[in-house]
Parts: structure tokens; C-alpha cells; sequence
């Protein structure tokens, strides 16, 4: 049920009092005045009803780490902040859509330009790829009027050379303030940023050093300037979230990592302020009258609760059912068994909205052990069972991926072509998933050299002239991934497919630590296995590197890859998908290079199969029935984005 608040607000009861206390003043402070009788109906003060609260509880499955921006905030921590903080910059659809901006830059309503700055060999600049490095000889950067890869060029080590150089402004909605009454203004973001490049701060990187300047300009105003060479497709991930200067402007960096004004008292300018927050059982936030939105009767609920339950589906439904929550947000684990919540959906007594990704679940090849790095040697190493593409394809037609999804979530996720989801704007509609077809798969291995020889499918099949492969050599493999309810099931089903198919496979579950231990004695990124279960997650820009050749860990490259830290621990390498993926990272502003580029790595990825998306993780958002104005979008930072839109029914638009 939702919850209405049956006491008086402090408020009410405060203007009370005074009320009184006003009006025996004033009787007091005329003693002359003549005296009418009157009827006691007629002397009665009259006394204000109260009006409940309305009172929205949501239930959150741990409780969050911190409300501090720079101190790495949990999902849960987020749902709160959300209600704290409304944007700057909302994620819909993974685009980025402005809310406390007038607008986004970009080149076209001229808030974005682009200059040229002269630099000389050791000045730091950006690459083609944005990366930040000392200018030397080879190093390919966008030369002045420049914004594409095909116009890059390597500098020659001796000379000056200009090159482009990008700047960003981005400009406040006017009367902004913070909940406190204090403006919001262009220095609040212009501290935030400061707070992000000092060293005490934790925070990722990326975007301070990329950063060569970040000034207000006025009140509402600030201006992002890029370090020379660097180009991004994305300027509006270079606002930075306002911080008030105002109330930790006394506080170092470094105090602020455990002040209790940063992390559990944070001020913003969003629908609700903080008023309490009880470890171990509940955060109460109240409506915030100084919401730049007030005046749409914004937010809705007087109160928010956020309660903390833990993240397991029986702790969920029982506090939905018995009326402890109205919100069950998606950080209580709903994905196993998603049924239950369904279920409760079809009987009324919920609403549940689904949405697939942005993480994924990949049943990685290991196509190309380390051991083969020096050289392969089939009478010692692991045999080559995967260098095929063949090979590959045959066993993503053998796991049967459409009843995977529909034992996991009931038929609420799609079979992944790749590792897009797919409502991703990158995502290549015309791309198929390979379809489960266990006769064409057979098929396939035949034709490869494993045969069947005893026509038992209970038994593997044995190689007989399979490349690389010595003969007689029977196609059993391993099964790698980290111990889990969920990772167990895909496994044993996965393996009985493959089994139907000939060929054998060993689940081995481990600890998580073991699984993803550092290089090179981990088993995946330190290439040793023959298949492995990961999930990955994607952001607004397709993530290529995950297969590029450049990116295989191997002791050469101290098991980091080149740059984004040794992530194709399959071993693929295709000189057409790298030099596509290359494209990619270097296209600059470039959209339509980007676009075709990454259209090719997804048909050489759905040909050649590295790895075999299984599915896309279903979030579930769970409400009670009568709530409206609710929406999910997994590329949001937290399911709770419009939360300051959410009421009763009758009451939304």
C-alpha cells in the first residue's frame, strides 16, 4: 500500500502554536476593550486538518556505500542520488539528454568549436585514438582542420605543428539553487572539477586528463576546453556534476573522501532533500521546495523512503506483498527466478517493467592459449580445438539458445547477435543471431574432421585429419566460469547441448578471485582455458577492443594488451575486424566512418564468433499496481531517473 502519514509535520504544528501564542498576546495587550459575550461556537479557534503525507517506499537490495560523487557510489547509492540530484545530464536510450541545461553542445547550435594551438615535440597532446601522450616522432594526431582519421597524420619529430583543439560550453538553466536556498552556478561545477583532478580524489581519470582547461565564464556559464588533438563524439560527458562550494569549500579533498556532510548529507537541487538516514534500516528524503520543477506540482510523493532489504527475490516479493514497499528498485536481484515477479504481474498485484543489457553474458573461445605464443607444439600443448571458424559456428548451432533465455527469464530476453543490445543506437538491426540448429551443426564438424564414429551421442567425437589437431583425439573440453546459482544452470545446460553434438565438456565452477585471477596464472586472463563464461556491459559506444588483436594478453605486453588492459583473453586476431575496430577508435567526429566501421565488426564478429553472446541480463523494475508514470531504461544510471515523475494513478500525465 502506499503510505500516508498520520502525524502533523513539524511545520503545521510549529504554525499552531505561534498562532496561539499571537492570539493571547493579542487578547492580553488590550485589557480596556469592551468585552461582548459571545457562544463558545463562536470563540473556538478553528483547527487546520492535517493533510497525510504521501509517502513512497522504495526498497533497495543493499545499502549504499556513499552519496559523495568521487568516492565510487554504488547502483544503490545512485537510486538515491537520483532523487537528490535531478541529471545534469540524463542517459536515455545511451544518449545523453541535458536537465539542468539549457541545451547540449554541439557544433550546430555553435557551442561547440573547434580552434588550432601549436605544439612542438614533448607538449602533451591527444592521438588519433585519445590517447594523452608526449608528442614524438610517429605519432599520429588531427593536424588543424582535421576531425578524421583519413586526414590524420604522423608527426615528424623535429617541427611545430598545429593541431586541432576542441572546446565545449555548456550553460545553466536560469534560478537554479541548491535545496539549502544558496544559487547554483557555473563555479559549483568549476569546484566539482577541481575536487576531480586533485590525486586524493577517487575518481577515474579519463576525462580530467583529456581536459586542458575548465573555466566559468559567468553565473550560469562554463567552458570545456579539450587538450590539443583531442576529439569526442560525446563533449557533454565533459560537464561535470555540480558540487556546493559553498558548504565544502572548507573541507579538503581528502577529508571530504569521509566527511559525513559529503557522504550521507550531500545537498542538490533535485525533488527531494535529505532528512535522515538510518544505518542498517532506511534513508528518508523529503520533498524539496526549491525543486526547479516545483511549479509542475513536482514531485508528487511528500515523502521517499528508501528501505534496505537485501538483494534476494523472496526478500523482494514478501516486503511487496505485505505492503513494507511500493518500489522494489532493480538492485533486488529479480533476474532468478524472474518468474515470481511475472506472476505477481499476471495475478494484479504488480507492475513490473523489463528492459535487456547493457551487460551480457559471452561463452568465450579459447581459441589461442598463451602456451602457443612462442610456438604450438600439438604433442605438448592443449590441442587447437577452436582455431576453426568452423569449429566455432558448429557449436553455436549445437546451444540451444531461445530455450537458455526462456528457462532464465520466461521468454524475456532476445538471443544477442553480438554484444550490442538491442535497442543500442549502434546496433546493426539487419544482423542475425546464429539460430540453434544442431543438424547443421553436426554437419559442420563433420566437415572440420571430428567424427562420430560410434553414432552414440552419449560418447565425444574423435578428430580424423582436423587441422592442427592430432588424430584420435577426442573433443572434450572444459568449462570455465565463477561459482554462482545462475552461472551453474547456464553451464549444465550448455554442456548437454554440446554433448547432443559430440562433444564433451567439463563444467568447473571456482571462486570468483580464482577465475578472474591477474595474469598469468589466471585462468582467463592469463590464457588457460578451453571455454569460458563472462558477462561484459556496454556503454554509448560499441566496444570493438574486446576482440581486437592488439588487446591479447601475452607476457610480451606484461599481460595488459596495448591499451585497454588485455581484454581479448580469447586470442582472436582478424586483420580486416582490427583494422575496422581501428576506424572506430580513430574516427574523430567522424560519424559515418564510425558507422560503417562498426557495422563491419559486427558482421566479421557474427561470422567468426569469438565468443558466443548467450544473452543480454534482464533488469526488473517492480511496483505496485496503482503507482504510474514509471519507465526503465537500462542505459540510465539507475532505474530510478524519473522518480520526481512517478505518483498515483489519476495523477500523472
Amino acid at each position: 500500500m502506499i503510505h500516508q502519514q498520520k502525524h502533523w509535520s513539524t511545520q503545521i504544528t510549529l504554525l499552531i502554536i505561534i498562532a496561539a501564542l499571537l492570539l493571547t498576546a493579542c487578547n492580553s495587550a488590550t485589557p480596556s476593550a469592551e468585552v461582548i459575550p459571545t457562544t463558545p461556537s463562536q470563540t473556538a479557534t478553528p483547527v487546520p486538518t492535517a493533510v497525510p503525507l504521501k509517502t513512497l517506499v522504495v526498497c533497495l537490495g543493499e545499502e549504499p556505500n556513499s552519496l559523495y560523487l568521487y568516492n565510487n557510489p554504488s547502483a544503490s547509492a545512485w537510486s538515491v542520488l537520483e532523487a537528490i540530484y535531478d541529471g545534469p545530464i540524463d542517459t536515455i536510450n545511451y544518449q545523453p539528454q541535458p536537465v539542468i541545461l539549457e541545451e547540449l553542445p554541439t557544433q550546430e547550435n555553435g557551442s561547440v568549436k573547434l580552434s588550432s594551438v601549436e605544439v612542438s615535440s614533448g607538449d602533451l597532446v591527444a592521438n588519433t585514438e585519445g590517447d594523452i601522450v608526449a608528442l614524438s616522432k610517429g605519432v599520429k594526431v588531427f593536424p588543424e582542420n582535421c576531425t578524421s582519421s583519413d586526414c590524420g597524420v604522423e608527426y615528424d619529430g623535429v617541427s611545430a605543428i598545429r593541431v586541432t583543439q576542441m572546446s565545449a560550453s555548456f550553460k545553466l538553466k536560469a534560478g537554479l539553487t541548491w535545496s539549502d536556498g544558496s544559487a547554483l552556478t557555473a563555479d559549483d561545477s568549476v569546484y566539482s572539477y577541481l575536487l576531480a583532478t586533485d590525486p586524493s580524489t577517487l575518481t577515474a581519470r579519463h576525462l580530467t586528463t583529456r581536459t586542458a582547461s575548465y573555466t566559468a565564464l559567468d553565473a550560469q556559464t562554463v567552458k570545456w576546453t579539450g587538450k590539443p588533438g583531442y576529439l569526442t563524439q560525446n563533449p557533454a560527458a565533459f560537464f561535470f556534476s555540480p558540487l556546493p562550494q559553498h558548504q565544502l569549500n572548507n573541507l579538503s579533498p581528502q577529508d571530504l573522501q569521509t566527511s559525513t556532510l559529503a557522504n550521507k548529507e550531500p545537498l542538490g537541487w533535485g525533488p527531494y532533500l535529505l532528512d535522515e538516514w538510518v544505518s542498517g534500516d532506511h534513508i528518508r528524503l523529503v520533498k524539496n521546495p526549491r525543486y526547479f520543477r516545483a511549479a509542475e506540482n513536482l514531485p508528487y510523493f511528500d515523502v521517499l523512503v528508501y528501505r534496505f532489504i537485501g538483494s534476494g527475490t523472496g526478500d523482494g516479493l514478501a516486503g511487496l506483498t505485505s505492503g513494507e514497499c511500493d518500489i522494489l528498485d532493480t538492485t533486488v536481484n529479480m533476474e532468478d527466478p524472474l518468474q515470481s515477479v511475472l506472476d505477481l504481474q499476471k495475478s494484479g498485484q504488480a507492475k513490473v517493467y523489463l528492459g535487456q543489457g547493457p551487460e551480457w553474458e559471452a561463452l568465450n573461445f579459447g581459441i589461442k592459449p598463451a602456451s602457443y605464443d612462442d610456438t604450438y607444439n600439438p604433442w605438448i600443448d592443449r590441442q587447437d580445438f577452436f582455431g576453426d571458424v568452423r569449429t566455432r559456428q558448429a557449436l553455436t548451432y549445437c546451444i540451444n539458445r531461445e530455450k537458455l533465455t526462456t528457462a532464465l527469464f520466461g521468454g524475456e530476453a532476445s538471443v544477442p547477435a553480438t554484444y550490442l543490445p538491442p535497442n543500442h543506437p549502434w546496433m546493426d538491426s539487419a544482423l542475425a543471431a546464429l539460430p540453434h540448429d544442431p543438424q547443421k551443426g553436426s554437419a559442420l564438424l563433420d566437415e572440420v574432421g571430428w567424427k562420430d564414429r560410434d553414432s552414440d551421442p552419449r560418447t565425444a567425437r574423435v578428430s580424423t585429419a582436423v587441422a592442427g589437431v592430432l588424430d584420435g583425439t577426442e573433443f572434450r573440453v572444459s568449462y570455465t566460469a565463477a561459482e554462482s546459482a545462475l552461472h551453474r544452470k547456464v553451464a549444465e545446460s550448455i554442456a548437454a547441448d554440446l554433448l547432443a553434438c559430440g562433444v564433451g565438456v567439463n563444467v568447473e565452477l571456482k571462486p570468483v578471485g580464482e577465475v578472474y585471477a591477474s595474469a598469468p596464472d589466471g585462468p582467463i586472463f592469463g590464457r588457460h582455458f578451453d571455454l569460458a563464461e563472462v558477462a561484459w556491459t556496454v556503454g554509448r559506444f560499441p566496444p570493438c577492443y574486446l576482440f581486437s588483436s592488439s588487446e591479447i594478453p601475452t607476457q610480451k605486453n606484461s599481460w595488459l594488451g596495448t591499451r585497454y588492459g588485455g581484454v581479448n583473453f580469447t586470442g582472436y586476431a582478424n586483420p580486416e575486424y582490427d583494422q575496422a575496430c581501428r576506424v572506430m577508435l580513430t574516427a574523430g567526429l567522424s560519424t559515418d566512418a564510425f558507422s560503417q566501421a562498426n557495422q563491419t565488426t559486427q558482421q566479421i564478429l557474427g561470422n567468426d564468433v569469438p565468443a558466443i553472446a548467450l544473452f543480454y541480463h534482464v533488469h526488473a523494475l517492480v511496483t505496485r499496481p496503482e503507482i504510474c508514470g514509471v519507465t526503465l531504461d537500462v542505459s540510465s544510471r539507475s532505474a530510478l531517473r524519473t522518480i520526481e515523475e512517478w505518483g498515483l494513478e489519476g495523477a500523472c500525465n
